[in-house]
């Protein structure tokens, strides 16, 4: 799988209301993200992918599930998926939000299917 197919498919769903950004990392391939706000700079995105990226072999040298998990900060969550080839989706999104019950499920099923 390239990174083009999940660049293409996070820039389909740019947009939807309550998302803050979109991470992928992709084993041996890096990662790609992407902002939907202007006011959730790059910079704190980036920062933030990577903190979540360094966690998951810190969870799996634990024995911590990785396959679904999430960050719950103040004002926001970051729900990570990974699939079994490694590849992990992060969408950043408002706590809260309705898309937390809209959207999300859609969202990982795609992610699932590419």
């Amino acid at each position: 799988m390239t990174g083009t197919v999940f660049q293409d498919w996070i820039k389909r769903n740019l947009g939807i209301p309550g998302v803050l950004g979109f991470g992928i990392y992709m084993p041996d391939k890096g990662g790609y993200i992407e902002s939907c706000i202007g006011t959730f700079s790059t910079e704190a995105l980036e920062n933030a992918w990577r903190c979540v990226a360094e966690t998951i072999p810190v969870m799996q040298l634990n024995r911590f599930p990785t396959a679904r998990f999430r960050f719950v900060y103040t004002q926001a969550v970051v729900h990570c998926e990974r699939r079994r080839d490694g590849t992990c989706l992060g969408v950043f999104a408002v706590k809260g939000h309705q898309f937390e019950q809209d959207e999300l499920h859609r969202l990982l099923g795609e992610f699932h299917s590419l």
